[in-house]
């Protein structure tokens, strides 16, 4: 005998997960009327709209940005279009994850789908968004630092949370904590806008400086060419470290030229303007960048 589906129990359903009339119901008939199945339905409902747009390309969202006493985190929630992103069931999910982040231990983008915050799993609220959005969103990336002592963190959100960007800077002395984190925000500033890959060069990925070694071969050899005149091969050796040099200094964050000219009229490194500017007006026997996480949106 069929079981008669009320807008009473559809409503109640819509409630509890606030998906369309239509959707609850069939999902309500599915399950026979059982409010518990048809909630676990409209779920597996979700898993099946990721599964379906897996393909599609989700560069919008946001990056968020996590600090608290412990610990600095940022994850990237993603979505297909940007007037997602400013949904209030994306907004609600985000909410939730950002208050997993900050109450629970969270070092990846799986512990942060399956913690449990008010009651509610993050990745069965992340489902119930897929069926009523109907969109490719996900957790795509995580990364926390840990807070160490005598240590600040910089937090600076770009342009909406299109990039994320948290450092940490380790100090040795005693100092005022707000001026440390305007230090620490600055640099953050700076990962921001010129997309350092590393922190140092030790950091740097073998493959990037055979991949630059070989660029800059190819434009000694093409500038040889076009000149018509022979290089000895000690000569562009020389060339080839002097122009890998120049572009690791671009890529390494201690070493790029620190961009804010009215602060660092001496055009210093990051690295040099923290000890010798920034550590000397704040009493410092030392002031470094030793973390940072950069997230841009989509990437």
């Amino acid at each position: 005998m069929a079981i008669e589906i009320t807008a009473a129990m559809v409503n109640e359903l819509r409630k509890a997960t606030g998906v369309g009339m239509m959707q609850c119901k069939k999902a309500l008939i599915e399950a026979e009327g059982n409010q518990e199945k048809a909630v676990e339905l409209l779920r597996k409902q979700g898993a099946a709209v990721a599964a379906k747009r897996a393909d599609k390309a989700a560069k919008e969202g946001r990056i968020y940005l996590v600090e608290t006493a412990d610990k600095a985190a940022a994850f990237e929630l993603s979505c297909e279009t940007e007037p997602v992103s400013n949904n209030e069931d994306f907004k609600a999910l985000a909410a939730l994850a950002v208050k997993a982040v900050e109450t629970q231990n969270i070092s990846s983008v799986e512990d942060l789908k399956n913690a449990v915050v008010d009651g509610k799993k993050v990745n069965d609220v992340l489902q119930d968004v897929l069926v009523k959005i109907q969109e490719n969103i996900d957790f795509r990336k995580f990364g926390v630092l840990p807070k160490a002592s005598n240590s600040v963190f910089g937090v600076y959100s770009h342009m909406m949370g299109k990039i994320g960007v948290i450092t940490e800077l380790s100090y040795e002395g005693s100092a005022d904590e707000a001026a440390l984190k305007v230090a620490a925000k600055d640099i953050a500033m700076q990962a921001a806008a010129f997309a350092p890959i590393a922190l140092k060069d030790s950091d740097v990925p073998a493959e990037t400086i055979e991949k630059e070694r070989e660029i800059a071969r190819a434009q000694i050899e093409l500038a040889a060419q076009q000149s018509g005149k022979q290089t000895k091969p000690e000569f562009v050796e020389r060339q080839l470290e002097g122009r890998v040099a120049k572009v690791l200094k671009e890529l390494v964050l201690e070493d790029q030229e620190f961009f804010m000219s009215e602060k660092n009229p001496k055009k210093l490194s990051v690295k040099n303007y923290l000890q010798e500017v920034v550590a000397k007006q704040l009493g410092l026997s030392s002031l470094k960048v030793v973390n940072f996480i950069r997230f841009e949106r989509g990437n």
